[in-house]
């Protein structure tokens, strides 16, 4: 864990991944996360999703992706008690965040101007699917049909006469996620200055017109571009390949001088004069042949073999690993990429850290997501309540 958001409080009132992410992210860097969840019904959803393989004694892969670090609080915020402990927190905090819908919110009490009532310099932080104006701004949003395929990405990856891709994981949700607690960072140096609250709006499908802009932008100047299969790619030298057991290699040589370099790894330096293939001209005119070319080099040698020949490449190319490869791989240990969590009960898991690291080091020994209400009694305690009367607000379902 860093320290740049230490002493930093956070109030979170919200469920899955897309917003949690943000809050789990300053918990990454310091922040102090309380996530308040349903004191009914087993707290967040995210919890206890009913997707196959997604779990393991006890553990989500899913709600640790968006949840470690944090304090959980089980609150009745339904409850004019529970909404009045909320209340308390708040005043206490530096950052609220949710993304509860618009009528939720409105019951609850927790629009900005309910919560900047209670703390004037707060920054109030909200995810939505669609945004705040239009039709569709009180629909619940989720993260593969709101930022993946509404935005044009899954249309984009999607050839002519193809099925549309799923995604590899919560893209959306995770992304959105990070852009929020960044600009959550912005409001907050802000207020460092001027001493003014902000009010931060992400949205799912903002984030995922975002990760669109350059096919936006060519839809915007009026360019017809759809998408493409590997078969059709413009330029062989930007294309996967498959090696003969099945595996990929993604090759990536935009800069034209790599050419030479790669015949020659691959074997066949006689095509670095072909006239056919001889400059990138000659290249894009005849893509097709050279990527029959290059299918049919890749096929003859398997994934190892060709992860070794290539390592010694001046161009930029990648394996396409798997996610086991990749928790095992060296440069990702190495740099801290890949790093480990741990439980209140000393087990761990490997997982991706946060995509930012400070003062050159790596991120540290991270702590898993808690468990359900665990903290309660600890944060009430530390706003003053007694023990008595946490216990009497657990005998009456207000707490869990």
């Amino acid at each position: 864990m860093y320290d740049v958001m230490a002493g930093i409080k956070v109030v979170e009132v919200a469920e899955h991944t897309f917003v949690p992410a943000a809050a789990m992210i300053l918990a990454d860097w310091g922040a102090d996360v309380i996530k308040i969840e349903r004191a009914a019904g087993g707290g967040d959803p995210g919890r206890n999703l009913a997707i196959p393989n997604s779990g393991k004694d006890g553990l989500s892969m899913y709600f640790e992706a968006g949840n470690r670090g944090k304090r959980s609080v089980a609150l009745d915020l339904t409850q004019p008690e529970g909404r009045a402990l909320l209340h308390k927190l708040i005043a206490t905090a530096d950052v609220f965040i949710t993304n509860l819908r618009a009528d939720a919110r409105q019951k609850l009490g927790i629009e900005p101007e309910d919560v900047q009532k209670l703390n004037p310099t707060i920054i109030y932080a909200r995810g939505t699917g669609y945004g705040l104006q239009g039709a569709m701004a009180n629909d619940g949003g989720f993260d593969y049909p709101s930022s993946w395929c509404r935005s044009g990405s899954g249309y984009m990856q999607t050839p002519p006469g193809a099925e549309p891709p799923l995604q590899p994981g919560s893209v959306g949700d995770l992304g959105g996620g990070a852009t929020l607690a960044g600009a959550i960072s912005a409001a907050l140096f802000r207020r460092e200055r001027t001493g003014k609250g902000a009010i931060v709006d992400n949205a799912l499908y903002l984030f995922g017109i975002y990760l669109m802009s350059q096919s936006m932008a060519a839809a915007g100047m009026g360019l017809q571009r759809g998408p493409t299969s590997r078969a059709d790619a413009f330029n062989a030298l930007v294309n996967n390949y498959r090696t003969s057991d099945d595996r990929w290699i993604s090759l990536c040589l935009l800069m034209p001088q790599w050419w030479p370099d790669l015949a020659h790894h691959l074997g066949r330096p006689d095509m670095i004069d072909d006239p056919r293939y001889a400059d990138p001209a000659a290249r894009a005119q005849n893509s097709a042949a050279l990527i029959a070319e290059f299918e049919a080099i890749f096929a003859a040698h398997d994934f190892l073999y060709w992860k070794q020949k290539l390592a010694t490449l001046q161009g930029v190319w990648a394996p396409l690993q798997s996610p086991d490869e990749v928790i095992a791989d060296p440069q990702a240990l190495e740099n801290g990429f890949v790093t480990e969590v741990t439980t209140t009960d000393g087990r761990s898991y490997l997982t991706g850290a946060s995509p930012a690291q400070f003062d050159e080091a790596p991120i540290g020994q991270l702590s898993a997501a808690p468990a359900y209400g665990e903290h309660s009694t600890s944060v009430l305690a530390e706003l003053g309540v007694s023990a008595a009367d946490i216990a009497d607000l657990r005998a009456r379902a207000i707490i869990r």
